[in-house]
């Protein structure tokens, strides 16, 4: 057996454990995995002025002989990690997990010592940790944000665990780049020294039955700096084999006091677009790097693409800018700042006097984005909102590799234009037939004569093709694009579109693997699917066409009744169908 798979035997254990064998079960299996200095039990943490109440487990390391300790007392010093432990978690019990989390951190400690050989870390890591809940992993997250903003961010828990679903934790994200790992809390101070250029972002990770293997490997990732030269597992042996895909949530960053604050909203990515890179070059023209400010809470960071050393360049700064001369080097020759009190002003200044005391030129990029419009709405239609901004969301998680990521999307924009089509078609049969029936009803196109009644407008030519044409697109988006997609996203549903009883069989083997899945292709086949590819295919291959309107004249008025198509009218049925072909796209975020 790997070690992964040891690990993760021992959380189905901690899962399965009754309430009074959680904490228990818990420490003997975390006790297990961690060797000297390290000891695991339920104990309480204290310093010369408070006390918490009791973890389920505390990872700490043995307290002075001299002291003269309170029986399951730990000293704040010597708390490396605290676990809150429940059986079932719902919204109030996390709002008391996270503060008696916070109240742990609050507590006392001496400070770090200073070591050549490698850096040490005081910080008590705090974890939340629940066997059940019956809440969305989502609802945790949005508490999470809430609870943030009225903590400092020294004090907030640093990740939640919910056993068989996944975890919350926070990731470091440099800009220009993808998720860089786990975020750990500096030091207290170091970051208002010199508050780092990354953004450290709320992270979900559907680990599933790894969910316990993931904290085992956060929680050894943040034991090797309490005491360097402990004899800990390797983190990375613990995950093996537990998927990589995270969705990002929520962002912070350092401002000059060093506190996490959150990314202003109109800095993320769908809302900013950040100015052009500027072209240092020498006096041949050759480029020798691009630089830009990105604007950061109360300051702002430089980055700089090339070969050309960030360092140097800083001298040029105003004084009163230049708080510190480090810089972090990135891959692909990014150099960024630490985030410094610049302003817009005052980043013009300092490249004005860059060129004039050096024997370079600083001039603008050339070339200019090209920004269209694609709909008359935005995320706060349903329709955007899901199959648009929802789906693409997800994709860039799911998706890291660029390349692909293009054959999502070459496949997706052919699901998406053709419900855009559906859909834009629905609406005009929609407005075609109020507008009619408005007109019948008035009598605006009615007359009568003694042996006839006259209706001077008919749309049944136009109707027909408006439902043929909706009719097509609905089933291109879903037996093409959405089966392809699927495909792509490594599922076969090409069943979905056979003959009942090939269904049933395919449906039934589905089932075993992915009940949820089958659940879903099973009813949305017996409410509309199958008989939107029927109507679609009598289209094409029977020569079937949408019925006349009728009208009906009953006491003096005159009314017109909607064709049917499977006996339902027309009109409805088509409005209808466009939701249908918007609510079938509900299985792609499943899928990913």
């Amino acid at each position: 057996m790997t070690l992964s798979a040891r690990v993760q035997h021992i959380g189905q254990q901690i899962a399965a454990a009754s309430g009074p064998n959680l904490s228990s079960t818990l420490c003997a299996g975390l006790q297990s995995l961690l060797g000297w200095p390290y000891k695991v039990a339920p104990k309480f943490v204290f310093d010369a002025h408070a006390r918490t109440e009791t973890f389920a487990a505390v990872i700490y390391t043995t307290p002075d002989a001299a002291l003269a300790l309170e029986d399951g007392a730990i000293p704040a010093d010597n708390a490396a990690a605290v676990i809150d432990a429940s059986e079932r978690l719902d919204l109030a019990g996390f709002q008391q997990a996270y503060a008696r989390t916070a109240a742990v951190k609050r507590l006392a400690k001496a400070p770090a010592p200073i070591m050549k050989e490698a850096p040490v870390s005081t910080n008590t890591l705090g974890i939340i940790f629940a066997q059940r809940t019956d809440l969305p992993i989502e609802v945790f997250v949005a508490e999470f944000e809430r609870l943030n903003v009225e903590t400092p961010c020294e004090f907030w828990p640093d990740m939640v665990v919910l056993a068989g679903v996944g975890v919350i934790n926070y990731a470091v994200q440099f800009p220009c780049e993808g998720l860089s790992g786990d975020h750990l809390q500096p030091a207290p101070g170091a970051a208002r020294r010199k508050p780092p250029p990354m953004y450290v972002v709320i992270v979900i990770r559907p680990a599933s039955a790894f969910a316990f293997n993931k904290m085992a490997a956060f929680l050894v990732g943040h034991l090797v700096f309490f005491s360097p030269g402990a004899q800990l597992p390797n983190f990375q042996d613990l995950m093996e084999g537990m998927p990589d895909t995270a969705i990002t949530h929520g962002g912070y960053q350092f401002n000059l006091a060093g506190e996490l604050l959150p990314v202003p909203r109109q800095y993320y990515n769908e809302r900013y677009m950040p100015p052009s890179p500027l072209r240092i070059e020498d006096r041949k023209g050759e480029l020798m790097a691009t630089i830009q400010l990105l604007p950061w809470q109360d300051g702002g960071v430089l980055l700089l693409r090339g070969k050309l050393p960030l360092e140097g360049l800083l001298v040029f700064l105003d004084p009163a800018a230049r708080t510190t001369l480090s810089i972090l080097r990135r891959p692909n020759d990014l150099q960024l700042s630490y985030v410094l009190p610049i302003s817009q002003k005052q980043f013009a200044a300092f490249l004005q006097r860059f060129q004039h005391r050096s024997n370079m030129v600083v001039k603008p990029a050339e070339g200019k984005w090209l920004v269209q419009k694609l709909a008359n709405e935005g995320a706060s239609s349903p329709f955007v909102a899901r199959l648009l901004m929802g789906v693409l969301r997800i994709r860039d998680a799911a998706y890291p590799d660029h390349a692909r990521r293009e054959t999502f999307d070459k496949i997706y924009e052919m699901v998406s234009t053709s419900l855009f089509s559906a859909r834009d078609t629905a609406k005009e049969i929609h407005k075609l037939w109020e507008a009619h029936a408005q007109k019948v009803t008035s009598g605006t196109c009615v007359r009568r004569t003694a042996q006839a009644l006259h209706i001077d407008e008919s749309i049944d030519r136009e109707l027909r093709k408006l439902t043929e044409s909706f009719l097509n697109a609905s089933v291109r988006a879903l037996k093409h694009g959405l089966q392809e997609l699927a495909i792509e996203l490594g599922v076969d549903i090409g069943f979905w579109f056979q003959k009942q009883q090939a269904f049933d069989k395919a449906a039934a083997l589905l089932a075993g693997t992915d009940p949820l899945l089958a659940d879903y292709l099973i009813e949305a086949r017996r409410a509309w699917s199958a008989s939107l590819v029927l109507r679609r295919n009598a289209v094409e291959h029977e020569g079937w066409a949408l019925p006349k309107v009728v009208y009906r004249d009953e006491a003096g008025a005159v009314f017109a009744a909607q064709p049917d198509v499977d006996a339902s009218p027309s009109a409805s049925s088509c409005r209808a169908c466009s939701i249908g072909c918007a609510a079938r796209l509900k299985i792609l975020p499943y899928i990913s």
